[in-house]
């Protein structure tokens, strides 16, 4: 129990869970007595006990470790100073991973796609390249991907926790599967492109199934990769910074983006995060909701959208509260809507936003029926 626990945390162990499974064999089969038997077990479990030290000996923990092995055994062949660069690799990956690995990912087609993204897109640019080849590469991307499958399970389980990880249900038992064809075509130049071509984003993004492919972005991926067609940033919803009061300007900021968004391609607002990319969270909005918290926050955002929008374009977004160094900020993902969406603002009850590189704009209204006939198939206002 002891080395298979071991090779579950660990894919790396499986040859000691082999070699005593073979001993057991061959003891039961009589090719030796049991005082051989006793040897030959004790040697492999002092074995077992060096390997289960290891992590300490590498200054890893259990899960990079993981990781770091299955980037290094049985190949490639690294020196001193690369395989200190791939230990770096491997703490990052999964530091990416831990944001993916969210309740049900192994259920949806779009979670499980974004983990193995982050695997190759992290692998991609911290490893030793030069010290594998592609085919290399490859495989090491799809057996991490195997380990992350098996030992982290959809409900917050993990082997590293002493849980038992349930295995995927076969094919049609209600599990979000992937083809490995589909996964075969995300290179490693896509990979890079998706952090900046946005129109090869979202034809990516809708190939897996997802609304938007900022959707399969972490926070920090976001801010990262800075404001373009499919990211804002707004410090608040509600209150003026410069002016230190509430102010409708800010309100009416929030609609336009979310109805640029739904109009275009999709995308993410990040409210609490300045332009800069700093974090300055929700404090200054909690206290212009009721209740004063997250809750309050994201029923304002709501109901605010529904006024502003309409209820039907509303339920093509998701807006939920994280955490970013210390503070709760709010992430709103938008899909794109399949039909065009008027806006209303504190100035105007009718207009039209559609996004135009990393800002939103409004469409004269004039030109608003020749988008909407080129974009959604039907004149605005038209089902």
């Amino acid at each position: 129990d002891r080395a298979v626990g071991a090779a579950a945390r660990n894919p790396t162990r499986h040859d000691l869970v082999e070699r005593i499974e073979e001993l057991i064999a061959q003891y039961n089969a009589g090719s030796f007595n049991i005082d051989e038997y006793l040897r030959r077990l004790v040697e492999l479990s002092k074995t077992l006990s060096e390997e289960e030290q290891r992590a300490v000996v590498e200054g890893m923990d259990e899960e990079s470790l993981a990781i770091f092995d299955l980037l290094t055994q049985p190949e490639p062949e690294l020196t001193d100073e690369e395989r200190a660069i791939v230990k770096e690799s491997a703490k990052a990956l999964l530091e990416h991973l831990h944001d993916r690995l969210v309740i049900d990912w192994r259920r949806k087609a779009e979670t499980m796609a974004g983990v193995r993204v982050t695997i190759k897109g992290v692998l991609a640019d911290s490893l030793p390249l030069d010290a594998y080849s592609v085919e290399l590469f490859d495989e090491k991307v799809d057996a991490i991907f195997n380990h992350i499958v098996s030992s982290y399970g959809d409900e917050g389980t993990s082997v590293y926790e002493g849980e038992t990880v349930a295995p995927l249900p076969p094919t049609g038992g209600g599990v979000a599967t992937l083809e490995k064809a589909d996964l075969a075509t995300i290179t490693d130049a896509v990979v890079e492109q998706l952090k900046n071509d946005a129109e090869l984003a979202s034809a990516v993004a809708a190939k897996l199934g997802v609304p938007t492919v900022a959707a399969l972005r972490t926070v920090e991926e976001l801010i990262e990769n800075d404001e373009d067609f499919a990211v804002e940033f707004k410090s608040t919803a509600r209150w003026d910074l410069k002016e230190s009061k509430p102010n409708k300007a800010m309100e009416d900021a929030v609609v336009k983006t979310i109805a640029g968004f739904l109009n275009t391609d999709g995308g993410t607002l990040l409210i609490g995060i300045t332009n800069e990319g700093q974090t300055l969270g929700l404090d200054l909005d909690y206290d212009r909701v009721k209740p004063n918290n997250a809750d309050g926050f994201v029923n304002w955002l709501t109901g605010h959208l529904i006024n502003a929008l309409g209820p039907v374009p509303v339920t093509r977004t998701r807006a939920r509260i994280l955490k970013r160094d210390g503070k709760e900020i709010c992430r709103v993902d938008a899909a794109p809507s399949p039909d065009a969406v008027w806006a209303k603002t504190s100035k105007t009850d009718r207009v039209f936003f559609v996004r135009m590189n990393n800002s939103t704009r409004a469409l004269p209204e004039a030109e608003v029926s020749t988008y909407a006939l080129a974009h959604f198939g039907a004149a605005a206002g038209e089902a």
